[in-house]
């Protein structure tokens, strides 16, 4: 046995389980953060298909690009932005004097939603 540095083992050790739990602590921290953004990911993008949010779709597609520093997340989300802009555009768009109209797809799809009776020209009819 040494006169100098006989609890030098022990005091490693101790280190040593302590680091051991900071390191499952912030493992456990991380899964949390991740499980975090998964879920507000899957809730921003039911939000974006049921277009629930006006101006949402268009504004992530005119943004996400930009929000985006890596090139292969850019390539990646693409393909995302891209259907962003068509139906931001498709459900959006603007005559020349710059008043909003629905176009008649539209029109026909939210005659259908309301599960009124309608002919064949799509007007509705008195049952």
């Amino acid at each position: 046995m040494s006169l100098l540095g006989g609890n030098d083992l022990k005091e490693q050790q101790k280190i040593n389980e302590l680091e051991l739990k900071i390191n499952r602590e912030k493992q456990k921290l991380d899964k949390k953060l991740t499980r975090q953004k998964i879920l507000l990911g899957a809730f921003l993008i039911e939000t974006l298909e049921k277009n629930e949010v006006e101006k949402l779709r268009e504004y992530v597609a005119n943004n996400l690009d930009d929000f985006l520093t890596r090139e292969s997340d850019r390539e990646l989300m693409s393909d995302v932005i891209e259907k962003l802009k068509k139906i931001s555009n498709k459900n959006n768009e603007i005559d020349y004097n710059g008043d909003k109209h629905t176009d008649d797809d539209t029109l026909v799809a939210n005659i259908a939603d309301t599960g009124l009776p309608v002919d064949e020209d799509n007007m509705f009819v008195e049952d």
